[in-house]
């Protein structure tokens, strides 16, 4: 197909910082059919962790600002100059901007945007008490026109799209697509050594958690999770990632006193190698999109045991075949959980190999196929 008659596509994000989301985008990004499709990608800030995971054949756009308002007139002006066949965005307040931009410039480009969080929690999980506040009271009936507006929505789950029908518009069409998780290069990252003295000898069991320390993930209450199994058994957590709540939780796990026990390692750029080596993967957050970490610990052969939060975890585990999973907010039900995979290593063996085969659903092929059906449909 000669260049000119291929499909222009185009993603947006604020920046390239290390989220689910922003790792979802790269797997897309990267694995789109060239042949049939010019890809490009479209920053508020050209900055953050996974930049230099972008192809070199993907041109990236900065728009040169982080502020909303900002964006939105540099998005007037990048519609009206580069207007591409397909435009798509995520997260509620840059779909918002983007949708409206792409209207004030009268282009005819088409509009896709994702959703990845459950739109009634919004509010709660709010950076800011002012964000807060205006995702409670104004976002609902914003979104509730301006989605309307969109050409497609995709949500990255089904607990995602039923939750925006029930809170934005009943009416809204919207279409279900499996973040692109699994890659071949898991399993060969997963194989890299760690230099970590707690990984030299695995006597002591490891439990692991990844994902940023921010309130959501409810890292306090694994804590006492933690706390309690280690009345019982001896084991090591490790938590990889970054965020504003470092301070806050390395403090609890003083004054809880389990320093000894906990090891921040931080953003790791591959966590998969900690994964392949934990005796169990532990989520325990109060809301998830979707669950990424939990299908790259399947994938790496990690038992798996997970809060049942809205939404994702349970469209992927299948309580006791393939993972456990309890109530939100129960430390106990969480240390119980993790405690009979500690105890039974048969139980740790099949939750490892069902875990396994159940992550192959989740691959980046899959996912891809299913957006690139959607861009054809808009297009025709």
């Amino acid at each position: 197909m000669p260049k000119s008659e291929k499909i222009t596509i185009a993603f947006f994000l604020p920046s390239l910082e290390s989220g689910g989301t922003e790792r979802n985008v790269v797997n897309l990004v990267n694995k789109i059919d060239r042949e049939k499709y010019a890809v490009s990608l479209v920053l508020g800030m050209a900055e953050g962790d996974f930049v230099k995971d972008i192809n070199n054949d993907i041109p990236i756009i900065s728009l040169h600002t982080r502020r909303s308002i900002a964006t939105f007139f540099k998005l007037i002006a990048y519609f009206k100059k580069n207007q591409p066949d397909i435009f798509i965005s995520a997260f509620p307040r840059v779909n918002v901007i983007c949708i409206v931009a792409k209207i004030f410039s009268r282009s005819k480009t088409k509009i896709i945007i994702t959703e990845h969080s459950v739109f009634s929690l919004l509010p709660i999980i709010a950076k800011t008490f002012w964000r807060g506040m205006f995702a409670r009271f104004f976002m609902p009936s914003i979104c509730n026109y301006v989605y309307q507006k969109a050409d497609a929505i995709i949500c990255v789950s089904k607990g995602i799209a039923d939750d925006i029908l029930k809170t934005v518009n009943r009416s809204l069409k919207i279409e279900i697509i499996y973040n692109p998780v699994v890659t071949d290069n898991i399993y060969q990252l997963a194989k890299e050594p760690i230099s970590h003295p707690w990984f030299s000898d695995l006597k002591i069991p490891i439990i692991i958690a990844v994902g940023r320390l921010v309130k959501c993930k409810n890292y306090p209450h694994l804590f006492e999770a933690f706390n309690l199994v280690l009345k019982s058994h001896p084991a090591h957590l490790v938590i990889l990632g970054a965020g504003p709540k470092m301070k806050k939780l390395v403090d609890i796990a003083q004054k809880m006193d389990l320093s000894k026990n906990i090891a921040f390692l931080g953003f790791q750029k591959n966590p998969y190698k900690f994964m392949k080596r934990a005796s169990v993967f532990v989520l325990s957050s109060l809301q998830e999109g979707f669950g990424n970490v939990i299908v790259e610990a399947m994938a790496c052969g990690a038992p798996v045991v997970s809060t049942n939060c809205p939404t994702g975890p349970g469209e992927i585990i299948e309580n006791g075949k393939n993972g456990i999973l309890v109530s939100v907010d129960d430390p106990q039900k969480l240390a119980d959980a993790i405690l009979k995979i500690l105890n039974d290593q048969n139980l740790a063996k099949k939750f490892s190999m069902e875990g396994q085969k159940r992550a192959e659903f989740f691959s980046i092929k899959r996912s891809v196929n299913e957006y690139e059906k959607t861009f054809q449909m808009l297009m025709n």
